[in-house]
């Protein structure tokens, strides 16, 4: 049950009758709909067609003054585009065996003939957060999300099913194990919806033992729903481990590093010490391995969180002379407390 209601009505307050289905809800404008005795605006897939006019006067300004956009979104599911964008220029060192896509597309209640995309590729010609060209993944619409002001702090893209009809698709139960651990806070836990999955398998090249990689991650659900327990998160699994964890805590909206930042129609952007840029990594095999970038909504379907990810590059082994140094150091280090010991013997 999410949002107090059952999932395939919504509540429309102040008007007769009380409930009417998704799939009516979905060709409306701005709806309201009743959240744990709060009014939350959903509007209806995509919440701000409403006051489109005003927002394509805003946009064409920006185009004009800014000629040279930041991210720009190209919403696919081709899983070669995406893997070859992951990649970019820092690639060298990964061979990649395979990889895999689950996510949404769905044509627009609001718009028909245009499609809405949980996953794409950006490029950043300003550098809009610090992070290079690369992929998306988000539980709502990958086209919201490209360069520009944040227009409403409630943008929300939510699939759906018509038969049966359900708004807001089910994680599967593989998902709700790895989303779980990172959406969890104290005991409860809640299910997840609108999930995005994104695995790549890849080998190591010889003289690699580490694979890195740069993300930004961002939600709608800040700061209004930090405290109510709608913690959309999101994880990184590096052969079966997950890595992103920043200050020792998972990445999703309630973390104290969340904060404002301007560059995108995001809320709040994970931004530890200011920065949004963050690095995760760590060592894999020489074959077999496996990365997988999963981000979902915790407890219902409504407000988007959404991930960039650049640069999935492979680090060198250290180098004979440096392990040679270390090696030393470590020598060194010893003899200075063998003789500190000795020292305090001779005094006794």
């Amino acid at each position: 049950m999410w949002r107090g209601l059952r999932p395939t009505t919504v509540s429309i307050p102040n008007r007769d009758p009380p409930t009417v289905p998704v799939v009516v809800l979905m060709s409306q404008n701005r709806v309201s709909q009743n959240r744990m005795s709060q009014n939350r605006k959903m509007g209806s897939v995509m919440r701000k067609i409403g006051s489109m006019p005003a927002l394509l006067l805003s946009l064409c300004a920006l185009c004009l003054a800014s000629p040279a956009q930041a991210i720009v979104v190209t919403a696919t599911q081709n899983t070669n585009a995406l893997v070859s964008a992951l990649l970019g220029s820092g690639g060298s060192g990964v061979i990649i065996t395979g990889v895999s896509l689950s996510g949404y597309r769905q044509e627009s209640f609001e718009s028909p003939g245009t499609f809405e995309t949980s996953s794409g590729t950006f490029t950043n010609a300003s550098g809009t957060y610090g992070i290079g060209p690369g992929v998306m993944l988000s539980t709502g619409a990958v086209e919201a999300y490209g360069d520009g002001l944040n227009q409403a702090g409630d943008w929300s893209t939510t699939f759906f099913t018509l038969d049966p009809p359900a708004f807001g698709i089910p994680a599967t139960p593989a998902q709700e194990a790895l989303l779980d651990p990172i959406t969890t806070v104290g005991s409860d836990s809640f299910d997840h919806f609108d999930v995005t999955e994104f695995i790549v398998y890849f080998d190591m090249q010889p003289g690699f033992n580490s694979a890195q990689f740069n993300v930004v991650f961002g939600s709608e659900e800040f700061p209004e729903y930090v405290s109510d327990g709608y913690f959309d998160g999101f994880g990184m699994f590096l052969n079966g481990t997950n890595v992103a964890f920043v200050n020792a805590l998972p990445v999703n909206i309630t973390h104290p590093a969340m904060a404002a930042l301007g560059g995108t129609e995001l809320d709040g952007v994970l931004a530890p010490g200011g920065s949004p840029l963050l690095v995760f990594g760590g060592p894999v095999h020489p074959t077999g391995n496996s990365l997988r970038f999963i981000i979902g909504d915790r407890d219902d379907p409504i407000l988007d969180s959404t991930v960039y990810i650049s640069s999935l590059r492979a680090v060198p082994e250290p180098a004979p002379v440096e392990l040679a140094v270390a090696a030393l150091g470590t020598l060194c280090s010893v003899s200075r407390a063998y003789r500190g010991i000795r020292l305090q013997t001779r005094k006794a």
